[in-house]
């Protein structure tokens, strides 16, 4: 199998979500970026080109209401308009989410 050329940035503050998701695309693309610290996003963004952006929702602890993560998108959105952006979530709940 070939890895695709595309470039995806991981932005999550749980690590084992990192690294299993690193592993897992990996395999399939030709570089996965991994960031725990969402304050370095846009410095990335400006420094290094991606196809795609994964964004978790959530990054302080006990927040579940995906604020931070809506105003992320909105500054990625803001910079880089034609970008493509894939919200996650840890959360199940269907309305939560």
């Amino acid at each position: 199998m070939t890895k695709d050329d595309g470039k995806i940035l991981v932005i999550d503050d749980d690590k084992d979500i990192l690294t299993s998701v690193k592993m897992f695309l990996d395999e399939h693309f030709s570089i996965v970026h991994t960031e725990s610290e969402p304050s370095n996003l846009m410095e990335l963004l400006s420094t290094k080109s991606f196809d795609v952006v994964l964004l978790d929702m959530n990054f302080k602890k006990g927040e579940m209401d995906g604020q931070e993560g809506i105003h992320r998108l909105q500054e990625i959105l803001k910079a880089k308009p034609d970008i493509i952006v894939i919200l996650m979530t840890a959360f199940g709940d269907i309305e939560l989410a």
